[in-house]
């Protein structure tokens, strides 16, 4: 059962979701990114390692999440190079539909999309266990996972057209 990823309403990839796990709502799988998919990926990518820069600069300035004002935190945001990287993700995710294996949308409550060569990346910068772990995936081993948990709420109209905007909250899909 294989279901697509649009963004902006053009085709990035698509995913039979083979991973289940013990949460019923949640999807995982290889994520076969068309070569526009390829091409938008580090945008659809990469929090872990934005948030990880995010809060390595905030260590550095001697500054904590917890005593800033929600003013002071969109600054960081907005004025960082990691804060950027981090907006630029979220814009990037609220652009992508997925559609079930019979065309209609699918109604998500989050998305993430993984690239394995950045994670791990991510794992050796961190110093963390495990990163020989990725290191030593077969060479066919897939680069790219998508997880998403289903919406709770039911699905939205089913007439929408694709690449039609809808709120940041809803990424819409039908199961």
């Amino acid at each position: 059962m294989t279901y697509t990823f649009w963004q902006s309403g053009i085709l990035i990839g698509e995913s039979d979701f083979e991973e289940r796990s013990d949460f019923p709502r949640h999807r995982g799988g290889i994520f076969r990114p068309t070569p526009y998919g390829v091409e938008i990926f580090p945008r659809l990518s990469g929090i872990l390692s934005a948030g990880y820069a995010l809060k390595t600069q905030l260590e550095a300035d001697g500054l904590s999440p917890d005593d800033m004002h929600a003013e002071d935190v969109g600054d960081l945001l907005e004025t960082t190079e990691a804060g950027r990287k981090v907006l630029d993700i979220g814009r990037t995710l609220t652009q992508v539909e997925v559609r079930g294996p019979d065309g209609q949308l699918v109604e998500l409550a989050s998305i993430a999309f993984i690239d394995t060569t950045e994670l791990e990346a991510l794992m050796r910068t961190m110093n963390l266990d495990g990163a020989d772990t990725l290191t030593d995936l077969p060479a066919d081993a897939p680069r790219y996972v998508v997880s998403a948990t289903l919406s709770k709420d039911p699905p939205r109209s089913k007439k929408r057209q694709l690449g039609t905007p809808f709120p940041a909250r809803h990424w819409s899909t039908d199961n």
